[in-house]
């Protein structure tokens, strides 16, 4: 299956969120911190924003590969930025590099990869 002409590289997009009892894992102690699983979710999110309005009719897009260091922490009630850029697109394939920051602060980068698949799976 072909992606949609209107998917190419170099779209972006990005999501803001404050760090609230959702994001944060508590099995470190103390009040608890942003977790590595959600600012992965968070990347994933983005990057299906991404694409999600230039999908052909009846499809979704579906992550299959994530590969992302968490390299600084984020304390509940910051706010932190998600972003992703679409890289390349090999047939169904969609690659993306992704970022997490928390204003100037890089908490986490990498790439993570999609498949366009029709909706009704």
């Amino acid at each position: 299956m072909a992606t949609a002409d209107r998917i190419q590289p170099g779209l972006e997009s990005r999501i803001e969120r404050v760090v609230d009892e959702r994001l944060i894992t508590r099995h470190v102690g103390g009040k608890g911190i942003f977790a590595t699983p959600a600012m992965i979710g968070l990347m994933e999110g983005a990057s299906h924003k991404c694409v999600e309005e230039l999908l052909p009719e009846g499809h979704t897009s579906v992550g299959y590969e994530v590969h992302v260091r968490h390299m600084a922490p984020a304390a509940p009630g910051s706010t932190v930025v998600v972003t992703a850029k679409l890289t390349e697109v090999k047939g169904n394939k969609l690659y993306f590099d992704v970022a997490c920051h928390q204003g100037e602060v890089l908490l986490g980068s990498g790439t993570h990869k999609r498949a366009i698949v029709p909706a009704d799976f």
